[in-house]
C-alpha cells in the first residue's frame, strides 16, 4: 500500500526484541500508520534529535522497559519537540508504569496482547490530537544529498538542475550546498566565485546568525551557493562541524541540495546522515553500476537504505542493461532517469543555466519528490508548424 496524505509517520524505540516486533506485526503493511524508522535501542540525544529532524514524525513510541531512559527520551522532546504526541510500550500495566507514563505525558500507554481493534481505537485518538494540535518543527526544509557512484558521473549537473527546478515554485526558497571539498563544481555550474566557502560556515557553526551566513553564501540567480571553494590542503573541517552548518540552512531554506564527493569520509557521511534523501547517481556503464552497487552496500550497512535513490544518469534505449537488471545489479530501485543530452548540457553549462533538454526529466523527479508540478509553456499557433519530426532529428 503506497504511503498517502493520511498516513501517520512515526518512531518506534524498543530494545525489547519480542515486544518490538509485536508491535510492527501489528502495524503491518496496511496500516494508517507508518513506520518510518524502528529502533533495537535507545538513541543517544544527537541521534535521537536528527531522527526526528529528518522524518518529521507525528508520533513517538517509546518502550518504558529502562524507566530512566524512558523518561530522559521524554523530556528531550518536550524540550525540542513540544508538540510531537508520545506513546508508551511495556509489557506491565500495573500501577507504577501507568503513573510513569502519567509523568512522562503520554499521550497512550500499550501493552500486549496488541488489539487490533484496541489500536484503531487509539489512532483515532491521536488523529484527533493532531488535527487541534499538528505538530512543529519550525517548518524545516529538506536536505537532498547527491552522491555520484564515481566521478563523472554527472551527479553535479542533476544536483544543480533539481536546484534550479525547486527554485521555481512560489515561495521557495534553494540552496545549492557543494560539500565536496575536494573537486566541487557547483561553482562552475554556476558561473560563480566567491571568497567565503563551506569551510567558512563550518569556522563559524556555533555562531551563524542572518549577517555572518549572508557573508558565506553566494547568490546566483534566486538560488543561494554554498561553495567548496579552492582544495584545502591539510585536515580541514571536521565532519562535526557539518551538522550545525545544515541545521542552519534547514531553517533558512525550503530545499538544500547537498552535492558529496565519490569518496564516503567523515565529511561526506556526516551530510548524508543528515539528508532527508539521498540520491546515488550513476551511469549505465559496468563500471559505474560496479560502483553503485558497492556504494549502496555501504548505505545498508549504515542503516540508510530507507532514504537512499538511485538515479540514472544518460538514460538511453539502447543499454546493454534493463532498468530491471540495473536495479538487481545496484541493489536499489530507480527512482529517476536522465537522457543522454552532452550536447545540450555542454551548452546550457557554459552559459550557467538549466539544461533545456533535461527540463522534462528534472521536473518529474522533483514533482515525485513533492514540488509543484511545473506549469507547461503553451506554444503559438506559428510555432506548432516549426516542430521537426523525431526521424530527420540529429541523434
Amino acid at each position: 500500500m503506497s504511503e498517502t496524505n493520511s498516513a501517520m509517520r512515526a518512531i518506534l524505540i524498543c530494545p525489547d526484541n519480542e515486544l518490538r516486533q509485536d508491535f510492527e506485526k501489528l502495524v503491518g503493511s496496511n496500516s494508517p500508520l507508518r513506520l518510518k524508522k524502528s529502533l533495537d535501542h535507545y538513541p543517544a540525544p544527537d541521534m535521537l534529535r536528527q531522527l526526528v529532524k529528518v522524518w518529521a514524525p507525528e508520533v513517538l513510541f517509546v518502550s518504558m522497559e529502562d524507566a530512566e531512559a524512558a523518561e530522559q527520551i521524554s523530556k528531550q522532546m518536550d524540550s525540542e519537540f513540544a508538540t510531537l504526541q508520545k506513546v508508551g510500550l511495556s509489557r506491565d500495566e500495573g500501577r507504577e508504569t501507568f503513573r510513569l507514563a502519567m509523568q512522562l505525558r503520554m499521550a497512550e500507554l500499550m501493552a500486549p496482547p496488541f488489539e487490533p481493534d484496541s489500536f484503531v481505537a487509539m489512532l483515532k485518538r491521536l488523529y484527533e490530537h493532531l488535527a487541534v494540535h499538528p505538530p512543529s518543527f519550525g517548518a524545516l526544509g529538506k536536505v537532498y544529498a547527491f552522491v555520484p557512484a564515481k566521478g563523472g558521473v554527472g551527479c553535479s549537473t542533476i544536483a544543480a538542475n533539481a536546484a534550479r527546478a525547486f527554485a521555481q515554485a512560489p515561495g521557495a526558497k534553494v540552496m545549492m550546498a557543494d560539500f565536496d571539498l575536494s573537486s566541487g563544481l557547483a561553482g562552475f555550474m554556476f558561473n560563480a566565485e566567491h571568497e567565503f566557502s563551506v569551510n567558512d560556515a563550518a569556522e563559524r557553526n556555533k555562531d551563524l546568525d542572518e549577517e555572518s551566513w549572508q557573508r558565506v553564501i553566494k547568490r546566483a540567480g534566486n538560488i543561494d551557493l554554498l561553495l567548496s571553494g579552492a582544495p584545502v590542503i591539510g585536515e580541514g573541517i571536521s565532519a562535526s562541524h557539518i551538522p550545525p552548518v545544515l541545521d542552519y540552512a534547514r531553517k533558512a531554506y525550503t530545499v538544500v541540495a547537498a552535492d558529496v564527493s565519490d569518496t564516503l569520509d567523515d565529511r561526506c557521511l556526516a551530510v548524508l546522515r543528515e539528508a532527508n534523501y539521498v540520491f546515488l547517481v550513476t551511469t549505465p556503464d559496468l563500471a559505474s553500476l560496479r560502483l553503485a552497487r558497492l556504494k549502496a552496500m555501504a548505505l545498508r550497512r549504515l542503516d540508510w537504505e530507507d532514504k537512499a535513490r538511485l538515479l540514472l544518469n544518460r538514460s538511453t534505449k539502447r543499454m546493454e542493461l534493463t532498468l530491471d537488471e540495473i536495479e538487481a545489479t545496484v541493489g536499489l530501485p530507480v527512482f529517476a532517469t536522465f537522457p543522454c543530452e552532452y550536447a545540450d548540457v555542454s551548452r546550457a553549462t557554459r552559459k550557467a543555466e538549466a539544461s533545456a533538454k533535461l527540463a522534462p526529466s528534472i521536473h518529474h523527479f522533483i514533482e515525485k519528490l513533492g514540488a509543484p508540478k511545473a506549469e507547461e509553456k503553451k506554444a503559438r499557433f506559428i510555432e506548432r508548424f516549426a516542430v521537426v519530426p523525431a526521424r530527420y532529428g540529429y541523434r
